[in-house]
């Protein structure tokens, strides 16, 4: 039998002596050993699914979504964790789980929790123990929180691994370290935003220069435009700035709500500043001008197809423009044209195509997926892209 093993640790894990990765990794190898199941994972270089300091409420783990893809695509045949709560200590998350577990055709076992989940007590005891696992995390938050905010107020970066660009995180110092080559990119930008520099423009000098992301992609304007409003490089850390709407979950996560500003903690950071507090003000007072002089893009509700059409040739989304094709009459002409040359330096040669031309193709097709009950985002995506490429 093929089995995937899962183990996770946030940062309050990592704390507790015998809750480790390397605990959970060992245990569960041996345990698999001992029953001659065939170990399986798809993720480079590794022998288990792990989740190295994510919280039982983040569904969107980097390995969890492997797990799960891996599960829909049949390449095992159960999963092993070394305990429930490895899963999610969430209820109605865990139980989602091994419903999919189950509809997959797919075992689920802890190895230091022994009940059959395929009877009707051991499906209760599942339900019983994630009902006191939702309950410890509940009591858990209430000790963090108060702890995060003595952190923030102390100096203390409370991102753990995610350090912002131009910085490194120092795990066993807890603290921020300048990255000099992120750090001298971060100087860079602002030096060229406050001589008059656009962020396209930007965007494009790094490009051409070949300086990439730290995951090796290019710049983005919207990247450059989080670097310019980002209070970090001035010496400071903000903390709560936004939080999960719980109401209001996707398939992939729960969307983000911007909190109040007087929710919002500002504090002193034990880490180096890159940019001094005059040059960081000067760019925000440009970035503000900037904001009033924006014009609001086309509504879509005059254009539906926007950000569904995707460019074949940069994988820019495709917006929607209007152009003025009768000065006398003033008549408006409406169209679309790839993201990629405005949303970034690229050099796309896509053309534009008119809205008349494509809306009622992609109309017939939804009328069709109507008809036949299978409406569906993947489904209206791909029959879109198909008429572009056919009416381009």
């Amino acid at each position: 039998m093929k089995v995937a093993l899962y183990t996770r640790v946030s940062t309050e894990d990592q704390a507790r002596e015998g809750f480790s990765l390397e605990v959970q990794q060992t245990y569960l190898l041996q345990y698999a050993k001992n029953f001659g199941w065939d170990v399986v994972c798809s993720m480079s270089g590794r022998d288990v699914y792990m989740d190295d300091g994510y919280s039982d409420g983040n569904m969107d783990r980097p390995a969890m979504q492997r797990l799960l893809f891996d599960a829909r695509s049949k390449r095992f045949d159960m999963v092993l964790v070394y305990k429930q709560d490895r899963l999610s200590r969430k209820l109605n998350d865990l139980l989602a789980l091994l419903e999919e577990f189950e509809s997959l055709g797919i075992g689920y076992k802890s190895a230091t929790e022994p009940f059959d989940t395929t009877s009707s007590a051991g499906k209760m005891a599942i339900q019983m123990l994630g009902s006191c696992a939702e309950f410890e995390r509940n009591r858990l938050v209430e000790r963090v929180f108060p702890g995060m905010v003595i952190g923030v107020k102390k100096g203390n970066w409370q991102g753990a691994r995610f350090a912002p660009f131009g910085y490194t995180y120092n795990k066993a110092k807890k603290l921020l370290e300048v990255g000099e080559r992120e750090a001298n990119i971060v100087k860079l930008i602002y030096t060229m935003y406050l001589s008059g520099k656009s962020t396209h423009d930007i965007a494009g000098y790094l490009d051409k220069k070949g300086y990439k992301t730290r995951t090796g992609k290019q710049f983005y304007t919207k990247f450059i435009c989080d670097i310019l409003k980002n209070q970090i490089y001035t010496g400071k850390i903000v903390w709560n700035k936004k939080h999960y709407d719980k109401n209001q979950k996707t398939k992939k996560h729960y969307k983000y709500i911007r909190n109040d500003p007087s929710r919002i903690l500002v504090a002193q950071g034990k880490h180096k500043l890159i940019i001094d507090e005059e040059d960081f003000a000067e760019v925000q007072k440009l970035l503000a001008n900037k904001t009033r002089t924006w014009r609001p893009r086309a509504k879509n509700k005059e254009y539906l197809l926007t950000g569904i059409i995707t460019c074949t040739k940069c994988n820019h989304r495709y917006t929607g423009v209007s152009s003025i094709s009768n000065h006398r009459l003033n008549k408006k002409k409406r169209w679309y044209r790839c993201s990629g040359p405005y949303a970034s330096h690229i050099n796309c040669t896509s053309g534009s195509v008119k809205a008349e031309d494509i809306e009622p193709e992609a109309t017939k097709i939804v009328a069709q997926l109507i008809q036949n009950e299978r409406l569906k985002q993947s489904r209206w995506t791909t029959g879109v892209r198909t008429v572009y490429c056919e009416t381009n």
